[in-house]
């Protein structure tokens, strides 16, 4: 009988879809899959990621030996549990003892992450920044934001550090979906964008936004919230460089240039100002996945044997 391939998986799961990565231990992804994420919670998350990896594990003949998760939320310190989901339609129950009930369901060690510590450690790594200290701030569904230091995401006393888009820089008349009011992701966000063009007939799709609507005066404001809070974190940080991406930095003609532009106008100077890099982030779907994959396999698969070289002596 032949033996079982070991793998290890990293999943993705965003409010929109979650995305799914399996990996072999020489680090090579064997397979990527999207789908969308009411469609594979519909009967609950455990059954759901069960089938998800179900299918491609038996196509494999594989194992799977560790799974990562991220998620757009706070995960505590244990990295086993869920704190907050203000961008998933999860009920508590569901989240209660949900690691150990997929490490029951799968029969591999779970762990949670941020989803956004997951992109950061990928474009970290993809940047060749592993030794620096690095800012990742992720305009998306949410305003994500992650931070690299010695080597690591920093999360804090209590594993929930780097909450950007919960800072009170946005509209004090409105509810964030965290529970408290005026949150910088009520006018900063996929969400305040979807919002916005949702309060009035348009003559052009959602992802042609900053095509036709880049000077409307909602969506100036959002860019001058964006570079306010992004300079904050870099007068606080003083990083080497700053990782600029998400969904709604990605969508056609957003203003990336004119974005750095303005964060800069507000950076203490000389420095940081005149030290700090602004990078694109990858915009491949399937980076946080990865991300996360690339952490379980460190974790949970044991690097393949090399075989001795036998010194030749004249």
């Amino acid at each position: 009988m032949l033996k079982a391939l070991n793998v290890v998986a990293g999943i993705d799961m965003g409010a929109t879809h979650i995305r799914l990565c399996l990996m072999d231990d020489n680090g090579e992804v064997l397979h990527c899959e999207k789908q969308r994420t009411a469609e594979v919670i519909t009967g609950g998350v455990v059954c759901g990621i069960a089938a998800l990896l179900g299918a491609p594990l038996a196509r494999l003949k594989a194992r799977c030996r560790g799974l990562v998760m991220g998620f757009p939320a706070l995960v505590g310190k244990d990295k086993r549990t869920i704190i907050s989901t203000p961008n998933l339609p999860l009920r508590a129950e569901e989240l209660n003892e949900l690691a150990g009930k997929l490490e029951d369901a799968l029969g591999c060690p779970v762990e949670f992450s941020r989803d956004v510590n997951l992109q950061l450690s990928f474009d970290v790594a993809q940047n060749g920044l592993q030794e620096s200290q690095v800012l990742g701030a992720y305009l998306g569904t949410g305003m994500g934001f992650a931070v690299w230091l010695n080597g690591a995401p920093w999360t804090g006393a209590h594993g929930v550090a780097g909450e950007l888009g919960h800072i009170p820089q946005g509209d004090m008349s409105l509810t964030c979906g965290c529970g408290n009011a005026g949150c910088l992701e009520t006018v900063c966000s996929g969400i305040a964008l979807k919002r916005w063009y949702d309060s009035a007939p348009r003559d052009y799709e959602m992802g042609e936004l900053f095509v036709f609507a880049q000077n409307e005066p909602f969506v100036t404001a959002l860019l001058s919230h964006a570079a306010r809070a992004i300079a904050t974190s870099v007068n606080l940080f003083d990083p080497d460089a700053v990782i600029l991406g998400g969904g709604v930095m990605d969508m056609a003609d957003f203003p990336r240039e004119a974005l750095i532009a303005q964060i800069k106008q507000h950076l203490r100077r000389p420095l940081p100002h005149d030290a700090v890099r602004f990078i694109a982030a990858s915009s491949s779907a399937f980076n946080g996945a990865q991300g996360a994959a690339t952490l379980a396999r460190s974790q949970h698969l044991p690097a393949p044997a090399v075989a001795p070289v036998r010194a030749a002596f004249g």
